[in-house]
């Protein structure tokens, strides 16, 4: 199709497909930027606006995280079909090495942030960052410990380094070799559990389960024109893309209605509980599970590709610049939640739909604006003036070697909140220590408080899932609550802690 023939019109149906003229697939771009959008969303809170309706609120059979994944790899293999082995590996080292700066700029940065104010971020800063400020830049500097949500990029660096090695081996015609090391990788973890294939590293993800995602959209991105050619020769295409369709939309309902009308396909796919279907991903991605994930996966590439005019005249204003600057894009929802909610007329979770709208969507609207505003600094950036041209290259380490710098010279300082836990005048160091011997004087046995803590160190320690913690502690949750320990197991563990305790002494009686 040539470009005079590529602009399609609202006139009938068939004019509303992509028109597929090569180069960038702006599909990608659409699918990305929704997945970075909701991703946003779900971690800002306010649960109850109409925005996270569209969100899932990453409590769907897919999450924006998976789709994500899927698509970075497939976009990642895509870009590197017809270029030398030598091209590909130096492009994926840059990337490599520029989210590598990005992941533990984050970290550096609100750790800044942190030890030199006392406002509300994502999670609370690591005790060991304020008692050993050296230990703690190692930790983040070799991917072992992240800060505000800077663990969700980690996932992302190591998968893109294992990329080098894939990419290689599929420039030379070994792909089997990548399917063939995924797969089994994959099956070991579901023979063995997960817990045996864990790497040391602080990601959101137990890696080698989640890596078919990342992995198999890379193969599949490489090997898109056979692959395509392959799909155009089965003669049922249509039909079973009809089929995978119908299929997402009656698990979709089903899921809705919890599963009522057929409990034994929810259990398979969400597990006996049926309430954690995202954390069950995480921790393990079964077979059904990750099967539903490529059903989705499939069903939405379908639904923009057939309605592609009326989407991106709808979205496209919105999704597609996200989609373009994605790594952008997620480091500034990163430094958008903390604007937001630090803000003076910041909201208790207590308010309603409307209102919770207004604020979601205003948080969003300072991501899109930031993005629009980067894409018009890069181009004055790449205008071809030398000088310019070395700003761009070199930014990001020296924002990294400043943060450093600024880190190392606030965790000597007797001021603010690091000098104040470390006692530079005792005051937060003596409150700290009341706070925790009236908590312990509040709840009254202390071998009940022992068993408690032990089960959440465990998982902070990587030794016990969340979901599974749920049947360690000493005090019978229902669902709600349990959920909620869950969510905070993965967040906050010392707030998980902190509830379970509440709910112990709010019990009729102390087991």
């Amino acid at each position: 199709m040539t470009a005079t023939t590529s602009t399609p019109t609202a006139a009938s149906p068939r004019s509303w497909r992509y028109p597929d003229t090569g180069g960038r697939d702006r599909r990608l771009d659409l699918l990305r930027g929704y997945a970075l959008a909701a991703m946003a969303i779900n971690h800002f809170g306010l649960q109850q606006s109409y925005l996270h309706a569209a969100s899932g609120r990453s409590q769907f059979l897919i999450s924006a995280a998976e789709a994500f994944l899927f698509i970075s790899g497939f976009t990642l293999g895509f870009i590197s079909i017809g270029r030398s082995v030598d091209d590909v590996t130096s492009r994926l080292r840059h990337r490599t090495w520029i989210v590598y700066l990005a992941t533990i700029g984050i970290s550096l940065g609100f750790g800044v942030v942190a030890l030199t104010t006392h406002l509300e971020l994502w999670g609370a800063l690591e005790a060991g960052a304020y008692a050993d400020v050296w230990q703690w830049i190692g930790q983040v500097l070799t991917l072992q410990t992240a800060f505000n949500g800077a663990d969700i990029l980690i996932a992302y660096v190591l998968y893109l380094a294992a990329a080098i090695a894939a990419l290689r081996l599929m420039a030379t015609g070994r792909t089997w070799i990548v399917v063939a090391s995924v797969t089994g990788l994959y099956l070991l973890s579901r023979w063995s559990g997960p817990e045996a294939v864990q790497l040391g590293f602080a990601s959101f993800r137990v890696l080698i389960p989640n890596a078919p995602l990342f992995f198999g959209g890379l193969v599949l991105g490489y090997h898109r024109h056979a692959v395509a050619e392959l799909w155009r020769r089965v003669p049922l295409r249509r039909a079973i893309d009809a089929a995978v369709i119908v299929a997402a939309v009656g698990l979709g309902w089903l899921h809705a209605s919890g599963w009522e009308t057929w409990t034994v396909l929810g259990e398979w796919i969400n597990g006996p509980e049926l309430t954690e279907p995202l954390g069950r991903r995480e921790e393990r991605m079964p077979f059904a599970s990750l099967a539903v994930v490529g059903l989705y996966l499939r069903a939405a590439w379908i639904v923009v590709d057939a309605l592609w005019v009326p989407l991106r005249r709808a979205l496209g204003w919105l999704l597609l610049p996200l989609g373009e600057a994605s790594l952008f894009t997620f480091t500034m929802h990163l430094i958008a939640i903390p604007l937001v909610i630090n803000l003076p007329g910041w909201p208790d979770e207590d308010i309603g739909r409307a209102t919770a709208t207004l604020w979601v969507g205003g948080y969003l609207a300072l991501i899109w604006v930031a993005v629009l505003v980067r894409r018009r600094v890069l181009v004055w950036l790449r205008s071809g003036d030398p000088l310019r041209e070395q700003v761009r290259r070199h930014v990001p380490i020296a924002s990294v070697a400043v943060l450093l710098a600024v880190l190392l010279l606030v965790s000597t300082s007797p001021s603010g909140a690091a000098g104040e836990w470390a006692g530079g005048d005792g005051e937060l160091a003596e409150e700290l220590d009341e706070e925790d011997e009236e908590d312990e004087d509040d709840f009254p046995d202390e071998e009940l408080a022992n068993r408690i803590g032990t089960v959440v160190d465990r998982v902070v320690d990587g030794e016990l899932p969340p979901e599974q913690a749920l049947e360690e502690l000493p005090v019978e949750l229902g669902e709600e609550d349990g959920a909620l320990v869950v969510e905070l197991l993965r967040s906050d563990p010392f707030e998980a802690e902190e509830l379970v305790r509440e709910l112990v002494l709010e019990a009729d009686d102390l087991p």
